[in-house]
């Protein structure tokens, strides 16, 4: 699991940063200045550019967040342009999926939150394939070792033989380092609608419902 904060949040810690730092350089100039009046009147400036710059900050996150949101060029050719083999052998084509709201989810046998995580996902992809939900489970391992686990621990949604091909494919869809499990929703514009690094817990799918 990430054990550090998410791009946002560090973009978030630091306007705060800034923010505190202005107000606390004004107030020290106040006290420090003999004329009570433009020591005032500067207080008042630097609050006023502190909250303008937090309010572009806020600005620029939420473009940030909704550029984000849509998969580039590249992500795009490689998830809709791929066939991977199933565990049952057949060749799956992912732009079967276009148009849907798809759970991506990338794991491994020797993962252990991995293994922990899929029960979860099964229940969901039963609860919710009637609603137009479809899940793929992308497995980086070797073929063998997938097949065996699978015939002793089954589950319902397709689980595809990704491979290498998958490394590439999870660091296009925001991976970056290249953990496992890691799991991307799409909505049916074929827009990120979650992704996360880490192990998946009860309330994250709950949110998926409300895409």
């Amino acid at each position: 699991m990430r054990g550090c904060l998410d791009r946002k949040a560090k973009g978030s810690v630091l306007l705060a940063f800034n923010l505190s730092f202005v107000l606390r350089k004004s107030i020290t100039f106040m006290n420090s200045n003999p004329n009570p009046l433009f020591a005032k009147r500067s207080l008042l400036t630097a609050i006023g550019i502190g909250c303008a710059l937090a309010g572009l900050g806020i600005s620029w996150w939420k473009e940030k967040s909704r550029q984000e949101a849509v998969l580039s060029l590249e992500a795009s050719n490689a998830l809709w342009q791929a066939q991977l083999e199933a565990s049952s052998s057949e060749t799956v084509s992912l732009s079967d999926f276009k148009g849907h709201k798809l759970v991506i989810n990338f794991w491994a046998t020797w993962c252990v939150p991995c293994v922990e995580e899929m029960p979860l996902l099964d229940a969901f992809f039963q609860q919710n394939t009637a609603k137009d939900w479809k899940v793929l489970g992308l497995a980086i391992d070797q073929p063998s070792l997938v097949k065996k686990f699978l015939s002793q621990r089954p589950v319902s949604y397709p689980v595809l033989l990704a491979g290498l091909q998958g490394t590439e494919l999870s660091r296009l869809l925001g991976d970056e380092q290249g953990g496992l499990p890691f799991t991307v929703v799409l909505n049916e514009a074929g827009q990120v609608a979650f992704r996360k690094m880490g192990k998946l817990h009860p309330e994250d799918l709950q949110s998926w419902l409300k895409i």
